[in-house]
């Protein structure tokens, strides 16, 4: 399939617990097959990109295009290619003016304590990847020793046409405990 850059008529960014949600909007050939990719470039924060794919149809139709990107510390900014060249986009909290027609799930707002973490599955429902993003930032805050329980999970899918949609587990870290010494015949 032959793919390439579109221009977008808006670009917003949001960060929440982790991950970057990208939503933009504007007009191109195949609406169909618009969407917002990270570049294969290594850097951070990362760069992204909007393209879309060749379709028999002629003509302009207008598109949205969104997606969640793991990115676990929040940039300022982050750096989208588009037809026209690359655009700095700022990044700014959750908005709740995202989600109209509902309040924004607390779980985008809240602060998990220090012994806590949530781990994502975005855009799909897959509770292994969402441990394993839950497992994985345990072991940056406790890198000697994980000793962990899942203390809520949950699903979270809200808002048309862009919306949200991911899967979460909340876990947190038990407090150290000592195994009992055997005791030697």
């Amino acid at each position: 399939m032959n793919c390439y850059l579109i221009n977008a008529t808006s670009i917003d960014a949001y960060w929440a617990l982790g991950h970057l949600f990208l939503k933009a909007s504007g007009h191109c050939e195949c609406p169909k097959y618009a969407n917002i990719s990270q570049s294969p470039i290594e850097i951070f924060p990362p760069q992204y990109q909007i393209t879309t794919c060749a379709c028999p149809e002629i003509g302009s139709f207008p598109y949205t295009a969104h997606g969640w990107f793991h990115l676990p510390e929040k940039p300022e900014s982050v750096t989208v290619h588009t037809a026209s060249g690359a655009r700095q986009v700022e990044v700014g909290p959750f908005p709740a003016e995202l989600l109209p027609d509902t309040a924004t799930p607390a779980l985008l707002t809240a602060v998990p304590a220090d012994d806590e973490v949530i781990g994502f599955s975005p855009n799909s429902w897959d509770v292994d990847r969402a441990i394993s993003d839950a497992v994985s930032k345990l072991q940056k805050l406790f890198p000697a020793h994980v000793n962990a329980t899942v203390t809520e999970t949950g699903v979270v899918a809200v808002g048309t046409p862009v919306g949200i949609a991911f899967l979460y587990v909340r876990m947190k870290q038990l407090p150290g405990e000592k195994h009992p010494k055997r005791k030697t015949p």
